[in-house]
């Protein structure tokens, strides 16, 4: 496993804070150590003929699938979503052109900046999958899924085309993920970067885990705090004095 780093920005005058990207080439026998140390692939990033998927540093999420199980929260989800169909596709067999269509509302409701689903597909195809949602027999949303290590899958991008909020179908489309994986005797669930108010919401499920730098922790009340904490940042000085409040009270001191 190669590390490299990108990067952007610094200071070392009246703030101490470092700005970049913490990177690795990552080959298929070194997956499952990436996952232990907390990495995972980013498919958004896809170098020109890179022969190695390139994986990234960062708090990381996932559902331990042994500990997980369903809660009051979840089957009111599952109960209001109940018309739903899920559909499983290998991405290379999956119709791009109505997924597409799907992203794009999915960017427009969001007011996201949009950008192309196709670079997801570049690297290692066979790898990766669809979870395709269906009311009435429309495809109404999907789950882009990617293997990752010797057991485990990353649930990458979900995409709603929001035709019927109402159904809050985010929620259920979490649990959808979860079956999925079940069903398939799979380790773990990985579930992306946990940043920000937005990103609470990952940590409502049994069997939540995050990657606090040094370790994979199960302390929700650590994870939501932190969350909340990234929210209120707005200036640098903030990074600065978040940089020294870790050093002393968060992170382990051999």
């Amino acid at each position: 496993m190669k590390i490299y780093f990108r990067h952007y920005s610094g200071a070392i005058t009246e703030y101490d804070y470092l700005f970049f990207d913490c990177m690795a080439e990552v080959a298929l026998d070194e997956e499952e150590l990436a996952l232990h140390e907390g990495w995972l692939p980013d498919d958004y990033f896809s170098p020109k003929n890179a022969v190695k998927s390139h994986w990234y540093q960062a708090r990381q999420t996932r559902i331990n699938l042994s500990k997980f199980a369903d809660t009051r929260s979840s089957r009111k989800a599952r109960k209001k979503c109940k018309d739903i169909v899920v559909k499983y596709t290998k991405a290379n067999k999956a119709n791009i052109e109505i997924l597409k269509d799907i992203f794009n509302k999915y960017f427009e409701y969001r007011n996201f900046k949009p950008w192309k689903l196709e670079p997801l597909l570049n690297l290692e195809i066979e790898r990766k999958h669809f979870l395709i949602y269906y009311l009435n027999d429309e495809p109404i949303a999907f789950t882009f899924l990617r293997d990752v290590g010797e057991n485990s899958v990353f649930s990458t991008q979900f995409a709603w085309n929001y035709e019927n909020p109402k159904l809050y179908l985010g929620k259920y489309a979490n649990l959808a993920e979860i079956d999925y994986c079940i069903a398939n005797n799979k380790d773990y669930m990985y579930t992306g970067v946990g940043y920000e108010k937005a990103c609470i919401y990952k940590s409502d499920y049994q069997g939540f885990e995050f990657w606090n730098g040094e370790v994979w922790s199960n302390n929700i009340e650590d994870y939501k705090w932190l969350c909340e904490r990234d929210s209120k940042i707005e200036k640098t000085k903030d990074l600065d004095k978040i940089k020294r409040y870790d050093d002393k009270n968060f992170f382990i001191n051999d």
